[in-house]
């Protein structure tokens, strides 16, 4: 099967949920992550640098915390970097630091208590050698409350490949949960671009936030783009 260009991935999917990229630049490993919003409080969000070198997602009207909108979205450590969709970025981290393999740390996950939709919670571990593994921990199905998690190891990537998950995959007014990354081709020369063509690819109206970074610069230059800022 042929690999689909990150743009046309994007343009069937109107409404991705939240985005995890992992593609090879002409500058090395690169990963970015979007966040888009049906609701007003949804798209009332900002993504920032903390102090402690993290990436936030943080609410820009107000200082009232929810955790399904609000949460620690990229942590570097030692050995790895951590990218989610949710409040599952520390204990994925925290397991990796205690030694846990990737496919460990990424276990006993679940899905987001938002019914009826039941929003997967995906996850990106990359290490220091540029292995990738890629997450999502899902309802098991209607008649089961259980959460399964599919983990996906992401093999070498030549310049110009990568893999895209998104938490949903189907129309605006009715999301369908997505559980398996896609493979897809990239034009970009660096985090920065591939930033920018995420941010480009989303729909304008349900954009919310986009961050483009290289794993292996302890986020020293993070590239991020926010709805409300422009």
């Amino acid at each position: 099967m042929t690999d689909v260009d990150l743009a046309t991935v994007l343009a069937e999917r109107p409404y991705p949920g939240r985005v995890l990229v992992v593609a090879r630049t002409a500058a090395g490993l690169a990963c970015s992550y979007a966040a888009t919003g049906r609701s007003e409080a949804s798209r009332q969000r900002r993504i920032r640098l903390t102090d402690d070198g993290d990436l936030f997602v943080e609410p820009t009207v107000g200082d009232a915390h929810d955790p399904l909108r609000h949460y620690r979205a990229v942590r570097g450590g030692d050995r790895h970097f951590v990218l989610s969709n949710g409040t599952q970025t520390d204990p994925v981290a925290d397991r990796l630091a205690e030694g846990a393999p990737p496919a460990v740390a990424l276990e006993d996950l679940e899905y987001e208590g938002d019914p009826p939709i039941y929003t997967p919670r995906i996850t990106t571990v990359i290490d220091r050698q540029d292995q990738v593994w890629l997450a999502a921990a899902h309802r098991g199905s209607a008649e089961r409350a259980s959460s399964d998690t599919i983990v996906t190891r992401i093999g070498a990537l030549e310049v110009g490949q990568g893999a895209l998950l998104s938490t949903y995959s189907g129309p605006v007014a009715e999301p369908v949960t997505n559980r398996v990354p896609v493979s897809i081709t990239v034009a970009a020369a660096s985090h920065v671009d591939l930033a920018d063509q995420l941010w480009d690819g989303l729909d304008a109206e349900r954009r919310v936030l986009v961050a483009g970074f290289q794993p292996h610069d302890h986020l020293a230059d993070p590239h991020l783009r926010n709805a409300a800022d422009q």
